[in-house]
């Protein structure tokens, strides 16, 4: 960790200083937090300084500032704050945690994310989307019956539930996707805060938010308990899944099993940090192959060239390198995660600009991948920018949408692997058109879902 002396310190960030502006800074924030986050880049620069009240933010938009906290400096920069509203539902997980205990915790689920044990996920995350789109094939049509289209967000959600289930808890998770479903929707919409005085005020007061995140929270408690129950009382012997996993590791401190409550709260995590951000960034690539109907039909060409008419198979995987990159161009202009809190442990030197120890440091691949000094025309989509001979031009950490550094998201792989499989499966049998009044405004939560979903109309390709 480097160590700056007073001497050192550089400049404070420019923004929009003063208590005067405080006010509206915050309703901006509650209105539009991507938006916010980039028209002040355009204002004032590459790292800015955002008053809101009891919290003041440090914005850093350049991949070396990027490199900096995620990577060259990362052990100066914790979780902190920003995470605190995530441990209403994932409690002590792997995403909340820092130091020894995050080692810990990433040690004893290491085995089920290596390169070998993803490969092995494909046969399922292949079962998982066919069982949808033969069921929208039986109907004749994908998500709509008309002109007016169908949210294609519910179903992928049902699928990399569907996937996610079997793979980490050896449990078919279809008799819960509703009731899950609300319950996440209510979960992921708690854990962004918005700056809004409900959301200070202590959870065990009887309001009707926080009973209704709590019975969010009891929703998902329930089906995870029942999970580990099953696990326990033998039900899934000798299953190579997380949750058996967890429940034959121990504690490194005490040697102890971990208890039901560690194990909940690592549940938790993958639960929700493995479908919803997988899900929303399918139905966005949908949009953007409807969209874009020169990509939907370079994407035809190379399905139809690889899979042959017949159901994917792992080593089809490597030969989908324009979907890849399709994948890649929706992940730079929709990332899983749009914005990384970090808290500052010490005082520090960001390219030149002081962030005071305590302090929140806001990493935004929302803005970092649409910055135009690495990225051309960057609202426009273009998957050929991720052509393998255009990706060494530019800085590594100006495409970051899993983070990077140590803490570079476990799961990365697997939701790639869901990702590249689900969306040549739905290419391959179906065409995918944009319908009259579809709209995507931004609904702020952890991911960028859009609020009124994503209407699309699909039909079944003839060939």
């Amino acid at each position: 960790m480097t160590t700056i002396t007073p001497t050192a310190l550089g400049k404070v960030p420019p923004g929009p200083l003063g208590a005067h502006r405080i006010p509206g800074n915050v309703k901006a924030l509650q209105q539009n937090a991507p938006r916010l986050f980039d028209d002040l880049r355009r204002e004032y620069g590459d790292m800015v300084r955002l008053p809101l009240g009891l919290l003041t933010a440090n914005l850093a938009y350049h991949p070396t500032a990027v490199k900096h906290v995620l990577q060259d400096n990362n052990a100066n920069y914790i979780r902190g704050i920003g995470y605190e509203r995530f441990k209403i539902f994932m409690g002590l997980g792997l995403l909340t945690t820092d130091g020894a205990e995050w080692r810990t915790r990433r040690r004893i689920v290491n085995p089920l994310f290596h390169r070998s044990a993803i490969d092995a996920m494909a046969d399922t995350m292949v079962a998982a989307t066919a069982e949808v789109l033969e069921r929208w094939e039986s109907a004749g049509h994908g998500p709509g019956r008309d002109d007016s289209g169908g949210d294609v967000v519910p179903d992928m959600m049902r699928i990399t539930l569907g996937a996610l289930g079997r793979i980490m808890f050896d449990t078919d998770l279809e008799p819960h996707q509703e009731p899950v479903g609300v319950a996440m929707q209510t979960a992921i919409e708690a854990m962004v805060f918005r700056g809004t005085v409900v959301q200070l005020l202590p959870s065990w007061l009887p309001f009707p938010y926080n009973r209704r995140v709590a019975a969010a929270r009891d929703t998902m408690y329930d089906v995870v308990t029942r999970i580990i129950t099953a696990h326990r009382e033998g039900d899934h012997a000798g299953r190579p899944d997380l949750v058996n996993l967890l429940l034959e590791s121990e504690d490194e401190e005490t040697g102890r099993p971990l208890t039901d409550e560690n194990v909940r709260d690592e549940l938790m995590t993958v639960f929700m940090a493995g479908h919803e951000t997988t899900g929303t960034g399918l139905a966005w690539a949908l949009y953007e192959l409807a969209a874009n109907p020169d990509a939907q039909e370079r994407m035809f060409e190379e399905v139809d060239a690889v899979f042959g008419g017949r159901a994917p198979e792992l080593a089809d995987v490597a030969k989908l390198e324009y979907t890849k990159m399709v994948t890649d161009e929706t992940l730079r202009l929709h990332p899983p995660i749009w914005v990384y809190p970090r808290e500052a442990v010490a005082d520090d030197l960001v390219d030149g600009w002081h962030i005071p120890a305590g302090e929140c440091l806001f990493l935004s691949p929302y803005v970092t991948h649409r910055h135009p000094d690495f990225w051309t025309e960057p609202t426009r989509f273009d998957p050929d920018r991720f052509d393998p001979a255009q990706q060494t031009k530019r800085p590594k950490f100006a495409f970051f949408p899993f983070g990077g550094g140590q803490r570079q998201c476990i799961g990365n792989s697997m939701a790639l692997l869901q990702t590249h499989l689900t969306l040549a499966m739905i290419v391959s049998r179906f065409r995918i058109e944009t319908v009259p009044g579809t709209t995507t405004d931004l609904a702020t939560l952890v991911s960028l879902r859009p609020a009124d979903g994503i209407r699309l109309r699909l039909t079944p390709r003839t060939r």
